[in-house]
């Protein structure tokens, strides 16, 4: 789980828009998009983003 203070400060690498968390991955409902969480650290680089459409 992702301290609600930093989650604050983070946002879309592609859109700068506000995330939220998931069971398993950071949401971007702008982009719709989804930021991988492994081991509690989630995964912002673009090779590991994917699309949340179907």
């Amino acid at each position: 789980m992702i301290d609600k203070e930093i989650l604050k400060l983070m946002a879309c690498i592609r859109c700068k828009s506000d995330l939220t968390e998931e069971s398993d991955y950071l949401k971007c409902s702008q982009c719709n998009i989804g930021y991988p969480i492994k081991e509690d650290i989630p995964h912002m680089l673009e090779e590991s983003i994917f699309s949340l459409d179907g």
